[in-house]
């Protein structure tokens, strides 16, 4: 599903590229009235499918109609992307021309194709129409639907590291407050949040404060009848047993009744796993205020449900400190015994690799206690992850899956996109969000920029407690992040599954793996080198769209000759920038090279989005016309000025572009800034010529973090104006005059303030600057004193 979806929405955006934003000087040659009718009927799917269903629950029918979706879209974005980069590299007019039509031919095919599957969903429409069709996106049906019982085990169960919260949970539940109040538990899958409320609910002192307890547990597939009759069976136990629906009765007569059992009376009520606050909102309908002190307890793996639903700040559970890790794994295998002290080492370490989280320690601890011996315990250590994940049942991994069962679907190939990281990988925000854009996986919507929803999308899957953040700014943004390693494993299975994405980890030596990569578009490599490259499998050119290797060495097999149409390049060796020109359609490349020089060839790269180099980057003039450009970064970037206009060629803008990282000497001209004027960060270095023309930064009414250095002997030429929308600045060794040094103190949104190696004595300020500043970091050594009133700033921290 997220594959066929990822697919569509790439689609869309290649043929959006060629309708609205054609490179005006390579001339590629389409029929636009075809290519927009592919493009409608992409849209069509997008609107009509996607929107209406939600998975396929082992259906054949459905499940074939993902493939088949998914199969066209791949197959028309192959096709008009293999056609223009042979009408690009076209040596004659011959060839272009024989380009052109079979591009033509082609898209008349796959637009065929998807009028086949236009009727395919007529027919569905029909069938979502009959009565009782699980199709239905209200339905709550799924295939990976929990197994745990309605109601919670009795006694206590094991906890660790908890403690706090079950006194705080239930001293919230206790409190003197005498209104109905929601108390709402969140957190990852597997973390111990049924624990906890299992062990509060059967809590002596909890039993004896209410009169009425009642446990139903909710998960993914519910109807209102069943949360009702579960509730009231547990309360009435001579009512109707839960299973045994009687449709004569309604959702409001069994609501009603159930309001009259809890009237007058205090009540504790528990909806564990909750996914859709729809449920919690119907059965509050028939919970009565009885102004006595009710609660309602729910625990939930999404963080805007608990916030939305909940009286009060929810209680957030977090991983198991390394510590708390082994106490509850050997609590688990040995009880009340002494572990071995040949064992324990080794116990603590698969503990630790656990990385906290409860379940995986659960799991883990069942696996060990099967042969209490070193040789055993020593080789679950080499993978603590498959051990946890290769369980006969995959109870573990049937927990985690509801996560991603529950995912809308534009979240989905985003989440399972983490596959293509090592485990333990710390990722950055910023190249992950980039790395999506690349892809094609995000759909424009509104005014934002695709890197703006991006950003929504990843707070989303934190939120869902699928993604942990690793480090966040004091204004919110998160910089890192990374996933857990089990969910890690979940995204690896479920992306190979759907043919989404291949990983390794390891040397590769078997050549069956070329079948693979025929019909997987992204690969990662980690670790792991192609051997026996003489064999003619591996001459072969090979339909990858994306490459990304973490580990040197890894990719100096994956040339361009293998990969003509890569989309995404992403590696830590240094990459041949004549490779680089051949990846016509590349949309990201990130690489090594101490100093690359990009010639003129460079513009033909028509999708070119993001440009990373590790190193020095020298840029032709050619490359202010590349219009879909949106993050050039490098070590030092020589930038040349603009050609000037001519009465023949239209002046291109780079109106997508929005990060220039490390420009050397940048010439703040009006020319130069006019054809930027999207810029949303933008790193300067002067050098001994300095930079002109600085007065120019403030037409730059986007730009929100500025870097600006200045070697050192060098002195800023002229005056310096700083754009009002700026909301970050680093100023590192800058001998600015002090009176544009006050001007910074009057930005309006400036948050983040960086002054390093200044020759800054005394700071004039009062409490009427920086209204907004929270970040403050001074590197002036011969600072005798800062404001008194900086004090007096309320959102410095």
């Amino acid at each position: 599903m997220a594959a066929a979806y990822a697919a569509l929405v790439s689609l869309t955006h290649t043929l959006d590229q060629i309708l609205l934003h054609p490179p005006p000087t390579l001339h590629i040659n389409f029929d636009r009235k075809q290519i927009q009718s592919l493009r409608d009927k992409a849209e069509y799917i997008l609107e009509d499918f996607f929107k209406n269903y939600t998975s396929s629950g082992g259906n054949k029918e459905m499940e074939g109609l993902e493939t088949m979706i998914g199969d066209a879209a791949y197959a028309a974005e192959y096709i008009v992307e293999f056609n223009v980069m042979n009408q690009i590299l076209g040596r004659s007019s011959a060839d272009r021309e024989e380009s052109s039509n079979f591009l033509f031919e082609a898209v008349e095919i796959s637009i065929q194709e998807f009028l086949f599957i236009e009727k395919k969903l007529v027919k569905l429409k029909k069938d979502m129409q009959r009565p009782n069709n699980y199709y239905l996106t209200t339905t709550k049906a799924s295939s990976s639907s929990s197994s745990r019982p309605l109601l919670p085990a009795g006694g206590k169960n094991n906890m660790v590291g908890f403690d706090d919260h079950m006194v705080e949970i239930m001293g919230a539940l206790s409190t003197n407050e005498s209104n109905l109040r929601i108390i709402s538990i969140v957190g990852m899958g597997g973390i111990g949040k049924t624990t906890l409320a299992t062990n509060v609910f059967n809590n002596p002192f909890i039993v004896e404060h209410f009169q009425l307890r009642a446990w139903f547990t909710v998960s993914q597939e519910y109807t209102y009848k069943k949360i009702l009759l579960g509730l009231l069976h547990q309360i009435n136990n001579t009512y109707r047993n839960a299973h045994e629906i009687d449709d004569d009765d309604d959702d409001y007569a069994i609501g009603d009744r159930l309001h009259k059992t809890l009237f007058g009376r205090k009540y504790l009520i528990v909806m564990d796993d909750m996914w859709d606050i729809k449920a919690c909102d119907m059965v509050k309908r028939f919970l009565p205020d009885n102004n006595n002190g009710s609660r309602i307890l729910v625990t939930t793996r999404l963080m805007k449900l608990a916030v939305d639903i909940g009286s009060c700040s929810p209680y957030q559970l977090n991983l198991l400190e390394k510590s708390q890790s082994w106490d509850l794994l050997r609590e688990k295998i040995f009880a009340e015994e002494r572990c071995p002290d040949e064992l324990e080492g080794t116990g603590k370490s698969i503990a630790t690799k656990c990385r906290g989280l409860p379940l995986a320690l659960v799991v883990i601890a069942g696996v060990l206690a099967k042969s209490k011996t070193e040789e055993h315990w020593v080789s679950i250590e080499k993978d603590v992850t498959s051990a946890v994940n290769n369980q006969d049942d995959e109870s573990c991994m049937k927990i985690l899956l509801l996560s991603y069962n529950n995912l809308p679907i534009h979240l989905k190939p985003c989440f399972l996109y983490f596959a293509v990281f090592p485990e333990d990988h710390i990722i950055i925000a910023e190249r992950l969000v980039r790395l999506w854009v690349a892809e094609g996986f995000i759909r424009q919507c509104g005014h934002k920029s695709l890197e703006e929803i991006g950003k929504e999308y990843l707070e989303d899957l934190i939120d869902r407690n699928l993604i942990l953040v690793d480090w966040r700014l004091d204004t919110g943004e998160v910089t890192y992040c990374n996933i857990h390693d089990v969910l890690s494993n979940l995204c690896r299975r479920e992306a190979q599954k759907d043919n989404f994405i291949l990983s390794f980890a390891r040397k590769l030596y078997n050549p069956d793996i070329l079948t693979f990569m025929k019909i997987t578009p992204r690969l990662s490599i980690n670790g792991g080198k192609w051997k026996g490259t003489k064999h003619k499998p591996y001459t072969s050119q090979i339909p990858t769209r994306s490459l990304l290797c973490f580990s040197k060495g890894a990719s100096t097999d994956y040339t361009a000759r293998r990969f003509p149409l890569l989309r995404v390049l992403d590696v830590v060796d240094i990459y041949p920038k004549d490779e680089i020109l051949q990846l016509i359609n590349s949309r990201y490349v990130s690489c090594m090279c101490p100093m690359m020089s990009m010639s003129s060839s460079i513009s033909r790269l028509w999708s070119l989005q993001t440009l990373v180099v590790d190193g020095e980057l020298i840029l032709p003039g050619e490359i202010w016309q590349m219009s879909q450009l949106r993050h050039v970064v490098a070590n030092s970037i020589i930038l040349p000025d603009p050609p000037p206009p001519d009465n023949v060629q239209k002046i291109i803008l780079l109106e997508n572009l929005q990060t220039l990282s490390r420009v050397a000497d940048f010439e703040c001209t009006e020319a130069v800034i006019n054809r930027i004027p999207n810029v949303k960060k933008l790193e300067i270095v002067c050098g001994t010529t300095g930079s002109n023309c600085l007065r120019n930064l403030g037409l730059l009414h986007k730009l929100e973090q500025l870097y600006l250095e200045l070697i050192t002997g060098t002195r800023c030429c002229g005056e310096i104006v700083f754009p009002s929308s700026l909301k970050g600045l680093i100023l590192s060794e800058c001998k600015i005059p002090w009176e544009d040094m006050s001007v910074v103190g009057s930005l309006p949104n400036l948050q983040f303030l960086w002054i390093h190696k200044r020759e800054l004595e005394i700071w004039e300020a009062d409490n009427t600057h920086f209204p907004c500043l929270e970040e403050l970091h001074l590197g002036c050594l011969n600072l005798k004193k800062i404001p008194s009133d900086f004090a007096e700033i309320l959102p410095l921290q």
